[in-house]
């Protein structure tokens, strides 16, 4: 029977970047649609949010690598439970976020969200649409979308907050780009927004890299966690697979688990639509 040693010793290991197991943030080839599938379980009470998004790369007017500019598209309706969205409250909440988007955002070297890059264009394209996204709907219904959008856009800080509460940008854009110890793994904090009605959750976390590639060619990364609040007990999850030619992620799944008032399961499930195989580009060490 095949050892288990010789097993490791055929799988193709990850190439990290230098003596420091760096896992590189090379979004140069950025241009994916992901599916992506919310999932909130509150008691015995079970919500699903589901939507396409788009995510990629523009180009810099200047050659630095410290920041790299994404650009979101939202690129198919949103169902809840399977269906489109047919209240007036998720009409509203849903014609107020797609006004968010194309949704600019600035993303550093760990491939961690950082701040936004539209924020005068997204004031600018409400002024324009604002005629006729009123003609939509009945006056009390418009004024409560023109007051949740224009609270939105106030100012930057306002946005970002709003925008902070997104999984789908949180999740993609968590940070996972970094250095590893030799045992390819680190310890870092890590804040996740758990509920609208509350701050985010800071939890500290163990963030491991597995040193070969997986049977599907490609790079997993896993985050396990507990929450640092003294006012609530959880524990937070995360897996995620990346392409090893590019390190550009294609699948998420994570899961925090959280006792409130009653108990909350929240879970994000991120996958790239192109299914093809990986195929392995020929490459030399990037250990050096």
């Amino acid at each position: 029977m095949e050892k288990e040693e010789d097993k490791e010793k055929k799988k193709q290991q990850v190439l990290f970047v230098s003596q420091d197991y760096i896992l590189p943030f090379r979004p140069l080839e950025l241009n994916h649609e992901y599916s992506v599938l919310y999932t909130i379980e509150k008691g015995d009470k079970k919500e699903t949010f589901e939507q396409n998004f788009s995510l990629r790369r523009l180009k810099p007017d200047s050659s630095q690598n410290e920041y790299h500019f994404i650009q979101i598209d939202k690129i198919s309706e949103l169902l809840v439970d399977g269906k489109p969205v047919d209240s007036r409250a998720y009409k509203v909440s849903e014609k107020t976020a797609e006004l968010l988007y194309p949704l600019r955002i600035v993303v550093n070297k760990y491939g961690k969200w950082v701040d936004i890059n539209s924020y005068h264009k997204l004031k600018e394209r409400w002024e324009n649409q604002k005629e006729a996204i009123k003609e939509l709907f009945d006056g009390k219904t418009f004024e409560m979308l023109a007051q949740n959008i224009e609270n939105a856009i106030e100012d930057d800080k306002s946005l970002v907050g709003l925008i902070s509460g997104n999984w789908f940008l949180r999740a993609y854009f968590n940070g996972i780009h970094r250095a590893y110890t030799r045992k390819f793994e680190r310890e870092r904090t890590l804040y996740f927004p758990v509920a609208a009605e509350v701050e985010d959750i800071e939890f500290s976390i163990v963030q491991k890299v597995n040193p070969y590639l997986n049977d599907l060619n490609e790079i997993e990364v896993t985050q396990t966690g507990e929450s640092e609040s003294e006012y609530l007990d959880g524990n937070y999850t995360a897996r995620y697979f990346l392409n090893p030619n590019n390190y550009i992620i294609k699948d998420i799944e994570l899961e925090c688990n959280l006792q409130m008032s009653s108990s909350r399961k929240i879970s994000v499930s991120v996958k790239d639509l192109d299914r093809n195989e990986i195929v392995l580009d020929s490459g030399i060490s990037l250990l050096i």
